[in-house]
């Protein structure tokens, strides 16, 4: 059975090409679909097309707002600019992490184009687009015609794979290697042969390792679907020629791993950082299982995007996800076992304390989920219309509605927003000699980035040290600049009330002067000669 055939028997989807109209043929005269004078005003390709420009757009407004980098993206980029690219492979500094094929390539874009914002962020936005691309490709060769229309549409409105699209972190192009890997497998889940897509598939995934830390579990998910299939078929040759594909993938793997990943996995400071997101294994309670429950919802939500804030559709999602499961397992089981092992995978890292199953680390797998929900809501719709036609637009409308309207209030105020450098350069103007900074540890980062090629006072600035378990630290820290007339106290990337604590702990010292403010940074002037 190939995928432009499954489904009822009587029914019949055809992938158009852009332009041709959204038809779905049926064999019986009385379910045909027709327009107003049997033509469609609107057409699969011009609706596609509506779609990518969207799906561009969105994608280019944080590119072109040129924020200031924040923490995460500072931590990175300092490694990018201080580091030759053989010590790329070596251990980061600043407890980073990322694929040695995602820095090298940044180094070579920031050596073309300089170290700009957008420079550091272009290879994760080229793949983003990349990855948009190859979504809508998947999704009309993987799905039925409106079902894939909606895909697209969720894909496009993504808040989360907007939001990354414009980051120097790998995460957007963790998604779009998910996209890719199960594109090049595609033929081959439908039992399509061919020494050529076999040896297609074990060189992208070879390549892919080196690009990706959770594409893994992706080639993982999908060479077990292979290999499942490949035994079922009783095809000793396809058997051979999928051992050989695996075996590439982990040969590659092998030797990424003793050459990079290796040193990752024994970082304290990231095990400690994510040490709530590890799967007790195995399963010993009622509270690992809720674990388990919660976490997976919590991926609907975030980094999945469908969960959405001001219109909530996250139970709605998981309730399509089980349903679109269900069809495509029906349809075709080993495209089922490629698209849900990876979370799977995924968890089974968790326990073993490899991966953690949590946040933006789990973005790799918002195009599966898409392509799942999708499937549901369309089979969904398809039992509702006949008797409730209104039902299943109110379906179809909460689903993307959620999104949208998230993706609206990001781009009016983008998340991780911090322009350090607006606020430093208010100070800069405002400077007097014998002024001093304190730098809250939060900012240290972004400070140290963008003040690499030319210093920014020439007075002292006392950098911060992070004391969440014993906050107490941040008054020992002011208390060295007891009595001095003019202290500069800056933030960014503030951490719940820390502002706040230390501006408390800054008035026992002395008086606030002035306040600047900034989108995600400020600065203080205090007064600590004033006795209190």
């Amino acid at each position: 059975m190939s995928p432009a055939t499954d489904g009822p028997q009587h029914l019949t989807r055809r992938l158009l090409p852009f332009g041709e109209p959204l038809v779905v043929v049926s064999s019986n005269p009385s379910e045909r679909i027709e327009g107003s004078k049997g033509k469609r005003w609107i057409t699969v390709g011009s609706a596609i097309v509506v779609l990518v420009f969207l799906g561009i757009a969105l994608r280019a407004i944080p590119l072109i707002q040129n924020r200031c980098l924040w923490i995460d993206e500072a931590m990175l980029a300092l490694n990018l600019v201080e580091r030759t690219p053989r010590q790329l492979l070596e251990p980061l500094d600043w407890n980073q992490g990322a694929p040695a094929g995602f820095l090298l390539v940044t180094k070579a874009a920031i050596a073309v184009f300089g170290t700009s914002e957008w420079a550091l962020r272009l290879f994760p936005f080229t793949g983003s687009l990349l990855g948009l691309m190859g979504f809508i490709w998947l999704s009309r060769r993987l799905l039925p015609e409106k079902a894939a229309l909606l895909a697209i549409a969720l894909f496009a409105i993504s808040p989360p794979l907007i939001s990354y699209s414009a980051e120097c972190k790998q995460y957007a192009t963790d998604a779009a290697l998910t996209v890719g890997i199960l594109a090049v497998s595609l033929g081959l889940l439908y039992r399509e042969g061919g020494l050529r897509r076999w040896g297609v598939l074990g060189a992208v995934g070879a390549i892919a390792v080196w690009f990706s830390h959770p594409v893994v579990f992706v080639l993982g998910a999908t060479g077990t679907a292979l290999f499942a299939d490949s035994l079922a078929m009783r095809d000793r040759r396809r058997v051979l020629e999928c051992a050989a594909t695996i075996g590439c993938w982990l040969a590659s793997f092998g030797l990424c791993y003793v050459a990079t990943l290796r040193h990752l996995g024994t970082n304290q400071y990231l095990l400690d950082y994510w040490a709530g997101h590890f799967f007790s294994l195995p399963p010993t309670s009622l509270g690992d299982i809720s674990w388990l429950v919660s976490h997976l919802f919590n991926f609907i939500e975030f980094p999945g995007g469908l969960g959405g804030t001001d219109v909530k559709a996250a139970g709605l999602a998981a309730a399509l996800f089980l349903v679109g499961l269900f069809a495509i397992l029906r349809e075709r089981w080993p495209m089922a076992i490629a698209i849900v092992a990876p979370a799977f995978l995924a968890i089974l890292a968790s326990g073993l304390h490899k991966y953690p199953f949590a946040g933006r680390l789990l973005l790799f797998m918002v195009p599966l989920l898409i392509l799942v929900v999708a499937r549901g809501a369309w089979a969904l719709v398809e039992a509702l219309r006949p008797s409730l036609p209104v039902a299943s637009v109110v379906v179809v409308g909460i689903l993307l509605l959620a999104p949208a309207v998230e993706t609206y209030q990001q781009i009016r105020r983008p998340l991780r927003y911090e322009q350090l450098t607006l606020a430093l350069e208010d100070v800069r103007q405002q400077w007097q000699p014998g002024d001093k900074v304190y730098l809250y540890y939060g900012a240290v980062p972004a400070y140290t980035f963008y003040t690499r090629d030319r210093s920014f006072i020439l007075g002292e600035v006392i950098k911060g040290t992070e004391y969440r378990g014993h906050r107490t630290g941040y008054r020992d820290e002011l208390r060295t600049l007891a009595g001095e007339p003019r202290v500069w106290v800056i933030f960014s990337h503030r951490h719940q009330a820390e502002e706040s604590l230390l501006r408390a702990y800054a008035e026992s010292l002395g008086e606030c002067r002035q306040e600047i403010h900034q989108p995600g940074a400020t600065a203080f002037l205090f007064d600590f000669s004033v006795s209190q």
